[in-house]
Parts: structure tokens; C-alpha cells; sequence
């Protein structure tokens, strides 16, 4: 029974490490979190609002997609607005949540196209990259122009100004259960070693035992056996044998000698001596 217990806490005890292990890489949450919006008929520019880079931290990346090559464009406060005055838009005004970036129309009824709209005099910084168009947020911060400022973003000035806009941010989050699936499945695991080592080294003496008295159970029978056999000669010799004995000795000591005893008696060892050699001497032939 404690063995069975032992196998089944370091059983119980690797379930446990693998659940931690599985709460660190399937079952953990997202390491990042990415708000998108999709625009269909933006405009022929998209700003972005101040501090929408920044609404999940100052790490990350932004990824502008387009009809064409993207610029974007940084400006002085108030230059991007005055610029675009009679022009329709798209502003990102910033995240409705973690997953979607809320956006709003300006100027429904303004101009859907600008002209050349990188060549402007009011602009601090012009950039231009093949769609998509990457930012790196904490490069764009400790830019010079990385300031909470608004962003002009446009094509050509004749599409739209981007067809899609996500913000990813990296999230710190685990699993809060992951160090106690660790401890825990530890833990038992350790204890069911412990009991497992203990009863193999129980079971392993027992076995040592039983050995040792297999290998001595062979002279108890044959001690039982001699001390029966001794047992029953003193019990065939006891007191009536003795008085037996005594009987007969007496009976034989009163008793007149036979016949036989006698003539041998009378005739005494001399006698037999002299016709053993008078029976070799007639049977040599000399």
C-alpha cells in the first residue's frame, strides 16, 4: 500500500510540473496586444492623434498600410489642421480598446485629394517607405520629433491616405498560478520519492529475512528429530527396564550351569589347545 501511495504522488507530483510548464508556453497569455482599424474611404490624409503611439506604453511598433509608397509627416502644433482645413480626413483619435483604434471623419464635405502633399513648407520631417510603413515606437520617442505630437499620414494625395492602421504593444502578463503548479508538483513529487526509496528498502530487508531463515529452517528438524530419537531411548531405558534387568542377572546367577558349560569348564583351555594340534598333525601328509 505505501508503495502504491508513493507511485501515485510522483504521479500527482508530474502533473503538476507539466501544468506549469504548460501555464509558461500553450496556456500563457498574450505577450503583446495589437489595436487595428481598417478604412475603406479615409480620405486623402490620416492623422493620428497625439499620444495614440503611446496609449499601450513608449515600446512597440506601428504598421501603416497603403495603396502606394506612405509618408509620414511630422509639423508644428496646429500646422497639420490648418494644412488639411478644406480637405477630407480620418483622425485616429485613439483606442476604444485593446484591440480596436476608434477613429473619426473631419470635413465630410472637403476635398477627397491633395497635391503633392510632401512638398509643404510647414513640415518639420518628411518620411517615405515602401507600404507597410514601420514604426518603432521608442525610436519615434526619443526622436527629436517624437514628441506628443499629431502625425500626417498620405500617399500620393490622390488614394487614400492608408487603408489599415494597427499599434502593438508589448503586455507583461503571465499565468499567476504557474509558481504554485512548480512548488506544489515538486513537492509531491519529492515526498513520493521519499516513501518509494523507503518501501523498496522495507521490502528489501523483508526479503534478506526470509533468506536468512530458509537457509537455517533445515537443522530444526533434524535438533527436533535427534532430540525425539534421544527422548525415546531414555523413555525405552527407564526405571522398569532397570528392575527387568536386575531380574534376569539375579535369575541367571542362581541357576545351575548347563551341561555344556560344564564339560567345557572341565576341560579348560589346555584341552582344546592339545586336540587342535592333534588334528593338524594327522592331516599333514609328512
Amino acid at each position: 500500500m505505501q508503495r502504491l501511495l508513493a507511485v501515485l504522488l510522483v504521479l500527482i507530483g508530474l502533473i503538476g510540473l507539466v501544468l506549469g510548464r504548460l501555464g509558461e508556453t500553450t496556456w500563457a497569455p498574450a505577450t503583446e496586444t495589437t489595436a487595428t482599424v481598417t478604412m475603406s474611404d479615409p480620405g486623402a490624409a490620416v492623422v493620428l492623434d497625439p499620444g495614440v503611439l503611446y496609449v499601450g506604453g513608449e515600446d512597440g511598433e506601428a504598421v501603416i498600410e497603403g495603396a502606394s509608397d506612405v509618408s509620414v509627416i511630422t509639423a508644428g502644433d496646429g500646422d497639420i489642421e490648418a494644412y488639411l482645413e478644406e480637405v477630407r480626413y480620418t483622425r485616429i483619435t485613439g483606442a476604444s480598446d485593446w484591440t480596436t483604434l476608434s477613429t473619426q471623419e473631419v470635413n465630410p464635405d472637403g476635398a477627397a485629394e491633395i497635391d503633392d502633399p510632401t512638398s509643404s513648407d510647414l513640415w518639420r520631417s518628411v518620411d517615405t517607405q515602401p507600404s507597410p510603413y514601420t514604426i518603432d515606437i521608442a525610436d519615434f520617442r526619443a526622436g527629436e520629433d517624437g514628441a506628443y505630437r499629431s502625425l500626417l499620414i498620405v500617399t500620393d494625395g490622390t488614394e487614400p491616405g492608408a487603408e489599415s492602421v494597427s499599434i502593438t504593444w508589448p503586455v507583461d502578463a503571465e499565468n499567476e498560478w504557474v509558481p504554485f503548479a512548480y512548488a506544489g508538483g515538486a513537492a509531491i513529487a519529492v515526498i513520493g520519492l521519499v516513501l518509494l526509496v523507503v518501501s523498496l528498502g522495507g521490502r528489501r530487508r523483508e526479503r534478506d529475512d526470509q533468506v536468512e531463515e530458509s537457509s537455517a529452517a533445515p537443522a530444526a528438524p533434524f535438533l527436533a528429530h535427534g532430540a525425539a530419537t534421544a527422548g525415546e531411548e531414555t523413555a525405552d531405558s527407564g526405571p522398569e527396564d532397570d528392575d527387568a534387568w536386575s531380574e534376569r542377572a539375579a535369575e541367571g546367577s542362581d541357576a545351575e550351569p548347563s551341561a555344556g558349560t560344564e564339560d567345557r569348564t572341565a576341560a579348560g583351555p589346555d584341552d582344546d589347545r592339545t586336540e587342535q594340534i592333534d588334528a593338524v598333525d594327522d592331516e599333514d601328509p609328512r
